[in-house]
């Protein structure tokens, strides 16, 4: 009951305490223009295919599918994906350092993949986030962004197999290179390849957020399970099986086209 109210209320808490006072440093503004030019091809083809503008937030831990079903249904309902490592590559590349412990930044991330789905929105496309939405202020700091745009946000959950995830992060490719967020990220652990440092940062991002999408059963052995979703979703998908899951978003775009 508590968190049903405060995903109500916390929209109009975020506009009137946060979006009023924000603003972007010189170098963050240097990178939301970077990072809006490399979606102007993608933002000036793309028209919705839906009869409403949707912003679609995703729900998923590192390894769970996010990106795949981002691309994978924004071709069909006509929508521009906006990837949240992306925007922290363009502020990493202008010095405007990304860090989980400093909130300018956080914010800076928030603030410009907000300010590019509104652009996208303004030019006749739906927009996906391939992001985490799991933090509560996030959502709601984009509910209240997107109802004034007047489109309509919808969350979804991905998830797979705990071995298949970690399997797909040991299987991504990386390398030490600005574009690349996680090849391209400092580590304290200076051995092994380019390869295993850029796996090893990734496996410490899904280890912090493993407690937002996940509890600890200890049972038979103990086993990870999916924890109850704290916001309504529009559709749950699960991406252990590559052929399975892409029905399901066929499922989820004929939704979203019908809505």
């Amino acid at each position: 009951m508590f968190a049903r109210l405060t995903e109500t209320v916390l929209p109009s808490i975020m506009r009137v305490m946060v979006h009023r006072n924000e603003t972007l440093s010189a170098k963050a503004r240097k990178a939301q223009e970077a990072f809006i030019d490399k979606l102007q091809s993608s933002i000036g083809l793309t028209k919705r295919k839906t009869k409403k503008p949707f912003v679609v937030a995703l729900f998923g831990l590192v390894g769970s599918g996010k990106s795949s079903v981002a691309q994978e249904l924004a071709g069909q309902i006509g929508g521009v994906v906006i990837e949240g490592d992306a925007v922290r590559v363009q502020l990493r590349k202008v010095g405007e350092v990304y860090s989980y412990g400093k909130r300018r930044q956080h914010s800076y991330v928030r603030q410009i993949a907000e300010n590019a789905a509104l652009e996208v929105l303004k030019r006749g496309g739906n927009v996906i986030f391939d992001a985490d939405f799991a933090d509560m202020k996030k959502r709601a700091s984009l509910k209240a962004k997107v109802a004034k745009a007047g489109a309509r946000l919808v969350i979804i959950r991905t998830y797979a197999e705990p071995e298949v995830m970690l399997g797909r992060m040991l299987q991504a490719s990386y390398r030490n290179s600005p574009d690349d967020f996680f090849g391209g990220a400092k580590t304290t652990w200076k051995d092994g390849t380019e390869q295993q440092r850029g796996a090893v940062i990734k496996f410490k991002e899904a280890w912090r957020r493993t407690p937002h999408h996940y509890r600890w059963l200890n049972h038979g052995g103990g086993k990870w399970v999916l924890k109850k979703p704290p916001v309504p979703l529009l559709a749950d998908i699960d991406t252990t099986n590559s052929t399975m899951w892409k029905e399901g978003v066929s499922i989820l775009a004929r939704k979203l086209i019908n809505l």
